[in-house]
């Protein structure tokens, strides 16, 4: 641990349910400590042995990808600010499904440790220990449309539902677009769609082509246009 912080005035969301005498009670009580992960490869499971965080690990700041791994196969998960991270549970899948988790940090990450201490504290506050446990279920619900994008035959409009879905979290309007900081590269996205590397770049150059998607020097991605919701329509056929 290489710091601490007031968790409520780095996430202010987790006291929504509270008045402003609440509030501001529970936010200079709710003192949690917080360490930095730089950018490239992290070991997680190093850091859930040392952290002790009960809770999980509340991402403040940064991108995180988690990639899931079973023999070949690999599935990708994009994690920013507000995301809990928790350990993977080991009573719930047979043994034959037991992941290789594997993280990288795609820009400086800075994490909250959510540890028993807090969650004591916290229960003076029901509403921020619900809040808590709904940055659970948004996963679980994030998880659920990325399922529902990749029926979408083509492979084209997979990633460029993808993306858009990306910008639901990390974007930015920009005269020229919506703005998509996240540097995902081809194998990467590959990953995240749940298709082949080569068809993925092909698809990447046809969004490309049909100025659907500027691919940026430093990786990210610009956005043009709006949410195509009428890719959804027929996403189990072509």
């Amino acid at each position: 641990m290489n710091g601490s912080t007031r968790v409520l005035e780095e996430d202010p969301d987790l006291g929504q349910g509270l008045d402003p005498d609440q509030f501001a009670l529970a936010e200079r009580e709710l003192v949690v400590a917080t360490f930095d992960v730089p950018r490239g490869r992290w070991d997680a499971l190093r850091a859930w042995e040392s952290a002790h965080a009960e809770l999980g690990l509340l991402i403040l700041d940064g991108v995180l990808a988690r990639d899931v791994r079973v023999g070949k196969r690999a599935s990708l998960e994009i994690l920013g600010p507000g995301d809990l991270l928790r350990a993977w549970p080991t009573d719930r899948h047979a043994a034959p499904l037991s992941p290789d988790l594997r993280f990288e940090a795609l820009e400086p990450v800075r994490l909250a440790v959510l540890d028993a201490t807090f969650a004591q504290k916290a229960a003076r506050w029901p509403p921020v220990l619900g809040e808590v446990t709904g940055r659970v279920m948004g996963r679980a619900t994030s998880a659920s449309l990325r399922l529902l994008i990749n029926q979408v035959v083509r492979i084209d409009d997979r990633v460029l539902l993808s993306l858009w879905g990306l910008a639901e979290r990390f974007g930015r309007v920009t005269p020229d677009g919506v703005l998509v900081p996240v540097p995902i590269n081809h194998t990467m996205m590959a990953r995240f769609v749940g298709a082949q590397r080569p068809t993925v770049s092909q698809a990447v150059g046809e969004l490309v082509r049909r100025g659907d998607v500027v691919r940026l020097d430093d990786g990210g991605w610009l956005l043009k246009g709006s949410f195509p919701t009428h890719l959804l329509d027929g996403a189990g056929s072509e």
